[in-house]
């Protein structure tokens, strides 16, 4: 803990909004601040504050503690002021190690590259509909956070446990109320010397019983059958992702072309459903093959993930039905690529460990040098190449290198089994 206040006190957060573009409340404000490793001290509003849709929007924030930065009337005017801000953030906060840019504009990427670049942690705010959503640039995690509920959305895995939670207190509270109507039952044979079946079968007020009722009220009284004997059931436990030994894409495209290829042959069909695959993936695996998909692509559901390899994957739409197949074998240039760029990673990473082969080295430093070595982003080369948009993810596919986490930082190596 004491290091933790320490290293706090050495840096601070920045909040850059462009608030033409995106509106923060309070509430979502510190929801962010809760995503933050450091204190979030400075936040700065970037509009044309005579426009009459900001309203009384500056006074508002003024008041929240914003600093306001007016620019001229005009396309992208805010966009480009705050990336020129921005871009010079170190010489005005040299103690800043996070900045949260906040706009749903495309532009904001040139900022979003620029600040990463210069070694801080970027969270970028992006907002649909009612729903906030924040990425940290550095390992492609997002958040999700509800404006009109005011509460974080959760995964779809903490969503499940959540549901499995519910139904195991609705299945308790069942057992309860039946033990009270028990109760109740006896109570009711005690004030009318009715005899019941035994507890543990089920119970039902025979004939017989129903003439006592009968005689003892001089009112006719339906016959009630009462199952106390219920089956207690279990909720099914689904596996956590964690708990399925599959931690890379590669590993799970393999799984995946085999299980399509076999359901091809078996039901004689040239594309499947994919809620066929689905079925048979939970029925192998006891658990959701959109929890293995997210694990490694928080983002993506199994269909995306699918849609996102088309030269593994062909995706179809019937209707309201997505059907995949095994795309013909004609991408061999692309695998190429795709080889030939874990090389390029692998040189660079051995010569920024030469002085201590096979350590440990940032993959933000990575990312870098391989910018300045090919002239393009990593994950703009990754996404030429159909291979996904996160660097992290890319580099636990491939056998040649070992990626750890230390602290906050993701660290490559590479792997000692590597040709």
């Amino acid at each position: 803990m004491a290091d933790k206040s320490s290293e706090c006190d050495r840096g601070l957060a920045i909040l850059l909004l462009d608030a033409e573009n995106l509106k923060l409340d309070v509430n979502a404000e510190k929801f962010l601040a809760s995503l933050s490793g450091y204190p979030l001290q400075v936040k700065i509003a970037f509009a044309n504050w005579k426009q009459p849709t900001t309203g009384k929007l500056d006074a508002e924030l003024y008041d929240r503690g914003y600093e306001l930065i007016h620019v001229p009337g005009g396309a992208n005017s805010a966009d480009g002021k705050m990336i020129a801000f921005g871009a010079a953030i170190l010489y005005r906060y040299r103690d800043v190690k996070q900045v949260f840019v906040c706009s749903s504009d495309g532009l904001l990427n040139h900022l979003c590259n620029q600040l990463q670049n210069q070694g801080l942690t970027v969270f970028r705010v992006r907002r649909q509909n009612s729903v906030l959503s924040v990425e940290n640039c550095q390992n492609g995690e997002s958040k999700h956070y509800s404006c009109k509920r005011e509460q974080e959305v959760p995964s779809f895995e903490e969503l499940a446990n959540q549901v499995a939670e519910l139904l195991k207190a609705e299945h308790k509270s069942i057992e309860e109320r039946i033990a009270r109507f028990y109760s109740v039952a006896e109570l009711f044979q005690e004030r009318h010397t009715i005899v019941f079946p035994s507890r543990n079968s089920p119970a039902a007020l025979s004939e017989s019983a129903e003439d006592q009722i009968y005689s003892g009220t001089k009112e006719r009284v339906n016959p009630l059958v009462v199952n106390l004997d219920i089956e207690s059931k279990k909720v099914p436990e689904i596996k956590s992702a964690n708990s399925i030994g599959i931690n890379s894409l590669a590993a799970l495209e393999k799984i995946l072309i085999a299980m399509i290829a076999k359901a091809i042959v078996e039901l004689k069909q040239n594309a499947i459903p994919v809620t066929i695959i689905k079925k048979q993936f939970y029925t192998k695996y006891q658990c959701h093959a959109d929890l293995i998909v997210k694990k490694i692509l928080p983002d993506y559901s199994l269909i995306t993930f699918l849609k996102s390899r088309p030269s593994v994957f062909k995706m179809e739409l019937f209707g309201n039905e997505h059907q995949v197949a095994i795309a013909p074998k004609a991408a061999a240039s692309k695998t190429e690529s795709s080889v030939a760029l874990e090389a390029s990673i692998a040189n660079i990473v051995l010569a920024l460990t030469a002085k201590s082969p096979g350590n440990y080295i940032g993959i933000n430093q990575v990312a870098t040098e391989f910018h300045k070595q090919y002239g393009q982003p990593i994950t703009k080369k990754l996404k030429s190449l159909h291979l996904g948009s996160n660097f992290h993810d890319f580099l636990q596919s491939c056998q040649k290198f070992k990626v750890q986490k230390k602290g906050k930082e993701h660290q490559v190596a590479i792997a000692h089994s590597a040709p």
